[in-house]
């Protein structure tokens, strides 16, 4: 029986590279569908907490990593779902919590959409990366 021999090679930093990018690329597509369902469940009055979700949470994944951000006064007291009171240079919380009036906000909203549309983000994370290692 005949030996063959072969012999592969290829540019493992370059393959690295190539595979990072993908990641991060794929990565900031699910977190931008992550953003939007989340989006979903933030408590509005003005709008404001959303809109600083949207303006602040990273455009682009960057090193493995994307941050979802609200970033408002209050922000920190709607998460944990917080009464405030009195004026910005002397509140208080709680002890008691807020009744949301919209029937999809929830303290915590982006775990709540965690729970809700986890396995999406996921097939969105797979789909993204496999077109994108093409």
């Amino acid at each position: 029986m005949a030996k063959i021999k072969t012999r592969v090679t290829f540019d493992r930093a370059a393959t690295i590279a190539r595979i990072k990018a993908a990641s991060n690329d794929a990565l900031t597509d699910m977190g931008d569908q992550a953003l939007m369902d989340a989006s979903k469940h933030v408590p509005k009055d003005q709008g404001a907490l959303e809109n600083s979700g949207l303006s602040l949470s990273d455009e682009k994944a960057v090193e493995g990593i994307y941050t979802l951000r609200w970033n408002t006064p209050y922000a920190r007291y709607l998460w944990h779902g917080d009464v405030m009171y009195g004026n910005p240079n002397s509140r208080t919380y709680g002890p008691e919590k807020i009744s949301f009036t919209s029937a999809l906000a929830h303290e915590e909203w982006a775990k709540y959409a965690k729970e809700i549309y986890g396995e999406e983000w996921k097939a969105v994370y797979q789909a993204a990366l496999k077109e994108k290692m093409r």
